[in-house]
Formats: C-alpha cells, sequence, structure tokens
C-alpha cells in the first residue's frame, strides 16, 4: 500500500514538472512535440532495421518537431531511395532530409 501511494506521488510530482516547465532549452518544443519526436524516431529506426532492402544500422536518424534528417552509409542509391521512403511513410512525418551518403568502392 505505501508503495502504491509513494509512486502515485511520485507520478504527480513529475507531472507537474512538467506542467510547470512546458517547454525545453530550444524555447519552441514542448513535452508533447518531445515525445512525438523520439515515438517517431522508434517507428522509423526499428521499420529501418526490419527492412531487408536497408542496412538500418547505418543509418542515423534524427527527428525535430516531425521533421526527420536521416544521416549515415548506404551501398547504393536503392538502398538509399529506401530509407528514405521507410522515413516518409511514418504517420507524423513532416518532411525528409536525406543526407545519407554512399560507401566508397574498396
Amino acid at each position: 500500500m505505501k508503495t502504491r501511494i509513494l509512486t502515485t506521488a511520485l507520478a504527480s510530482l513529475v507531472v507537474a514538472g512538467f506542467a510547470a516547465a512546458p517547454t525545453f532549452a530550444d524555447g519552441e518544443s514542448t513535452v508533447g512535440a518531445k515525445v512525438d519526436d523520439v515515438t517517431l524516431l522508434t517507428k522509423i529506426k526499428a521499420d529501418l532495421l526490419q527492412s531487408k532492402n536497408v542496412d538500418g544500422l547505418d543509418v542515423n536518424v534524427d527527428v525535430k518537431d516531425g521533421k526527420v534528417t536521416l544521416s549515415g552509409t548506404a551501398s547504393t542509391e536503392a538502398e538509399r531511395t529506401q530509407a528514405e521512403s521507410i522515413a516518409k511513410g511514418a504517420s507524423g512525418v513532416k518532411s525528409v532530409d536525406n543526407k545519407i551518403v554512399l560507401k566508397q568502392a574498396k
């Protein structure tokens, strides 16, 4: 019973803290926007890792306010394009900036 009361009190303090300071240091993003960005990043990265046509470990994903930036490397132009298509297909994406470069042939 004490644990449940303590957990409820702690959760209330966390929520109150977010409500008291609804923006982050950048002055523009809210807690909700940050959560949405993290959710989007997680979804895109998971889709890239599951794709048979993209080496998801070679692609970095950044999201800010629904704007996705892809970076890293791809073996082919088709792989680079597929990574962009996967990112664009995620619900909530406003735009995709594809900065993936092709790996140099050895």
